[in-house]
């Protein structure tokens, strides 16, 4: 079975006050090449199709629009979408039945019957591209689930918490539920929006550097919850392309090849950068699975029409980092962050005079990365626990990332405002 494997497409995207339709469609013009050159089995997405729950008329029929280009360029290929945390599934599913009819398979939600998991709603068989009555394969489409939505199936596993167990014990159903019909031992790949253990970078804005942030982070599940009877993890979440868990062996010509063993456990990426520190390469993943459980994967490179630039290289005094945007080219396109060095504070008018510099330039200035002079060299003070914000008052919270921050006491005025306004908050709550 061969796949084409993408994910994370945050349609509807406004990055810093802009909007990206044009880098949206390039892709989409990019993406329905590779899918008439590969003519593959099925192409799948793996979820955070829209970048809120509430896409703009705008934004869903740029998704329309794309499905059916995706369809038009290889007739015979099965799409298959699965929503992420950003995507309201139940809003995804609106039109379900009619996708259907044009072979695209949508799943937002858990799919229930009286109250029950319907497991089988979620086994999709694949035919061949080319030849729609041999099956290639089979594929478990699983929108993104948070681990305490688990169901509970009454098996418990050994060495984990009760989270973890639920969530083993559903893959396991899951497998099971595919290998009644998967009679002839064909490649099954599961689709899931969730953080695995083990993966780095990515520039989520809920994720630092691939591990667990203390305030608010991803729980991230460990490669050992998922059954080796998987052939393909068709990962999304991650906005960085890479493989977790296995190295696999480089063939010389771009192609990683994995024998069978454990499931490849793959994040495609985001097809375009999401914030400024997705400053790498983008792509999607081409997949091909043999029945003896050979797996060949491929990232095939996605343009970048608009990168985002951290500009200069290091911080640098306010005045350098101008200098060095007033002397970018003025035909070069790019999302431009200032990374400026500074001893106190920003002047005034910094915006301002950012701005300025940048007009009637092809480049787009988006924001400043503030270092201050004492924070270089030093290690990130302030990890609280939610459990600790939650033991201390606002204005506690508030001098220790003031301190953290600035290198500094907060001072008495400023918290004597800041005790006033929580002050007024707390009243307000209480007469609500």
């Amino acid at each position: 079975m061969k796949i084409i494997h993408t994910s994370d497409w945050h349609i509807g995207q406004i990055f810093n006050e802009y909007e990206r339709t044009e880098e949206h469609l390039a892709f989409f013009r990019t993406l329905a090449g590779i899918t008439a050159r590969e003519k593959p089995d099925a192409l799948l997405v793996s979820g955070d199709i829209f970048h809120n729950p509430l896409p703009s008329a705008q934004s869903q029929k740029m998704y329309a629009d794309a499905i059916l280009g995706l369809k038009e360029a290889s007739p015979g290929t099965t799409v298959v979408i699965t929503a992420g945390n950003h995507d309201s599934g139940s809003r995804l599913e609106v039109f379900k039945e009619l996708w259907d009819m044009a072979g695209v398979k949508v799943v937002g939600c858990l799919s229930r019957k009286a109250g029950r998991i319907s497991w089988k709603d979620h086994v999709i068989r694949v035919p061949h591209a080319s030849s729609l009555e041999k099956t290639a394969g089979y594929i478990v489409a699983l929108p993104h689930i948070y681990r305490q939505n688990y169901p509970v199936s009454g098996e418990t596993c050994e060495n984990v918490d009760s989270g973890y167990a639920r969530q083993e014990a559903f893959y396991r159903k899951m497998l099971d539920t595919v290998m009644e019909e998967n009679t002839e031992g064909l490649p099954v790949v599961l689709m899931a929006h969730l953080a695995v253990a083990g993966s780095t970078g990515g520039g989520q804005e809920d994720f630092v550097g691939g591990q667990q942030d203390s305030v608010g982070g991803l729980d991230y599940t460990p490669c050992s919850i998922f059954p080796d009877g998987f052939a393909y993890l068709a990962l999304g979440h991650i906005h960085h392309p890479q493989t977790v868990g296995r190295k696999g062996k480089d063939d010389g010509m771009g192609k990683r090849i994995f024998t069978k063993g454990k499931p490849v456990a793959r994040y495609c990426g985001s097809p375009v950068p999401l914030s400024f520190d997705e400053d790498y390469g983008h792509s999607i993943s081409v997949v091909e699975m043999e029945e003896d459980g050979k797996v060949t994967v491929r990232e095939d490179p996605v343009p970048c029409m608009i990168p985002v630039l951290t500009i200069p290289e290091n911080p640098v005094p306010f005045s350098d980092a101008l200098e060095a945007l007033e002397s970018f080219p003025d035909d070069r396109q790019a999302y431009i962050r200032l990374n400026v060095l500074i001893d106190d504070f920003l002047p005034q008018n910094a915006t301002m005079l950012a701005m300025k510099a940048a007009e009637g330039k092809a480049c787009r200035y988006c924001s400043m990365k503030v270092t201050r002079v004492q924070e270089r060299g030093t290690e990130k003070s302030w990890d609280l626990t939610a459990e600790e914000i939650k033991a201390s008052g606002p204005l506690d919270v508030a001098r220790l990332y003031f301190r953290n921050r600035y290198g500094k006491e907060l001072d008495s005025g400023m918290a004597d405002m800041l005790s006033e306004v929580i002050g007024e908050v707390q009243r307000n709550m209480k007469e609500d």
